[in-house]
């Protein structure tokens, strides 16, 4: 377990640290395969969970961005930015006023972000920038570990197309926001409803992207 300013950083809850430490709202750590894949990590909340599954399903957005960059993005008053207008249309649904997007840095690579959101407009100033840039060097080896433990999971559907496997990442995220779980947790919800249900991991995970499956809404 890790430790920033004394907050004790685990594995089930690396975001919530940029809350406690940052003028947020919430906040999303996503990691990036080398295909530029994205598997959500861990959200603190549906907000922060739903806004990367808007990025991933859209191909756009400040994740996107910094992990191309490797440099923050800030969109301090989301009404006056015209960066990624699909995305923005979407996010319009949600109480979104601003979005603070850390690159993810193990060493020189990029290996994810941290997508930060504000529920109303606001800048983030020179301090909280440095705070996050810590949390994320803090984060970025555990965030890492993660995403290999949930690609390990992942396996016995490796031989799946890449449209499915991307499928199965949507659908935990939206899983992980759902039940507010780690992506963890979320995909080994998944696979269990797919077990006891009778169809694979694909099909639970297509019924929940098309939002006929809600697992909030199961039964305990």
């Amino acid at each position: 377990m890790s430790e920033v300013s004394g907050t004790p950083l685990t594995s089930g809850g690396l975001a919530s640290p940029f809350v406690e430490l940052l003028p947020i709202t919430g906040a999303a750590i996503s990691v990036f395969d080398q295909g530029r894949r994205a598997s959500l990590i861990h959200a603190t909340d549906a907000t922060a969970a739903r806004l990367e599954e808007m990025q991933f399903d859209l191909g756009e957005g400040p994740s996107f961005d910094a992990f191309k960059t490797a440099a923050l993005v800030s969109a301090p008053d989301l009404t006056a930015t015209e960066q990624w207008p699909a995305f923005l249309r979407s996010a319009a649904e949600l109480t979104v006023g601003a979005i603070f997007t850390f690159p993810l840095m193990l060493g020189a690579a990029c290996t994810g972000t941290v997508t930060c959101y504000r529920s109303t407009p606001g800048s983030l100033d020179e301090r909280s920038a440095e705070i996050g840039t810590s949390l994320c060097r803090a984060v970025a080896g555990p965030a890492f570990r993660r995403a290999i433990l949930l690609a390990e999971h992942e396996s016995p559907d490796q031989d799946a197309p890449i449209e499915s496997r991307r499928e199965i990442h949507q659908a935990t995220g939206m899983v992980l926001g759902q039940l507010e779980v780690n992506a963890t947790d979320a995909f080994s919800r998944i696979r269990a409803y797919a077990f006891s249900s009778g169809y694979t991991v694909q099909e639970i995970a297509h019924a929940v992207v098309s939002r006929r499956l809600n697992f909030a809404e199961l039964p305990e």
